[in-house]
């Protein structure tokens, strides 16, 4: 069966075969506030995927910035260093391989250098579970190999061409969540949450697409129902309030206030008055 001997012995099913790379080393980077990458030029590939804060790179005079959820491949015999010291809450994770010539020869994927992840908590939690198994013993080459293969896969499903179809997806569907959800507790985390993404990826691709944080499309949102409440039922103002998501009434009507330059109240009785004149 191609490489893999898959003949079946008794029970068991034996497994065996090959990956075209090689990992030498890897490991969590956690920042102390102080240093930065060093520099250097090594005979390998290098994966940096940073899960908090910023880091900052360069390949050849080249610059990467990159945030929560991103990735960048350098490649071996590139010198490449870090351009700023690392922030006291940079945390990424780094991944040394090589690749054989069978793996461009039968090259079935394309990985970006510097990409923005869709599913970045998946490969958080591939990374984690690698070094896990790497602390304990519990991996052997071929297994090894698979993780940093499945990491690469994952970051092929995009290309730095379809970041901005990913983003416009992503926080559209945000967008439904936070029209669906509105009346209830809600926070730009618990939405990264519910969606499987990370906090600051999708916060980022909200802004992208809508020019607006997801806290202030929360509010918007839970105002614009406030309003319509205010016009077609008898509610008092702390009711409105609870029933548009607003767990306090006095922080209901300060936002009303940011955002309507008028209180509730005042519309009310405004919008009253424009009803019976009319």
């Amino acid at each position: 069966m191609n490489d893999f001997d898959a003949t079946p012995v008794g029970h068991f099913l034996p497994l065996g075969g090959e990956v075209p790379l090689e990992v030498s080393d890897a490991g969590l980077m956690i920042s102390r506030g102080t240093g930065r990458h060093i520099a250097r030029e090594i005979p390998h590939f290098v994966l940096l995927f940073v899960r908090e804060g910023t880091l900052h790179m360069e390949e050849e005079g080249r610059p990467f910035e990159l945030k929560a959820g991103q990735t960048l491949l350098l490649w071996p015999g590139r010198f490449h260093r870090g351009t700023q010291d690392y922030a006291p809450d940079l945390q990424f994770y780094w991944i040394h391989f090589t690749l054989s010539e069978k793996a461009f020869e039968q090259a079935s994927v394309s990985v970006p250098q510097h990409s923005t992840l869709m599913r970045p908590d998946f490969v958080n939690e591939l990374f984690r579970r690698y070094l896990d198994d790497l602390d304990t013993g519990q991996i052997d080459h071929l297994g090894a190999s698979l993780y940093v293969w499945m990491i690469l896969k994952e970051i092929a499903l995009v290309s730095p061409a379809s970041d901005q179809r990913a983003a416009s997806i992503l926080a559209g569907r945000a967008y439904t969540h936070i029209r669906s959800h509105f009346h209830e507790k809600l926070t730009a985390s618990g939405i990264a949450e519910a969606l499987g993404y990370n906090p600051q990826y999708l916060s980022r691709a909200f802004k992208q697409v809508y020019n607006q944080s997801i806290t202030f499309t929360i509010h918007q949102v839970r105002i614009t129902y406030a309003k319509k409440l205010m016009l077609h039922s008898n509610y008092n103002i702390a009711e409105v309030a609870k029933l548009c998501g607003f767990e306090d009434a006095a922080y209901f009507q300060r936002i009303f206030k940011q955002l309507e330059n008028t209180t509730p109240l005042r519309y009310q009785r405004l919008r009253a008055r424009l009803r019976v004149n009319g």
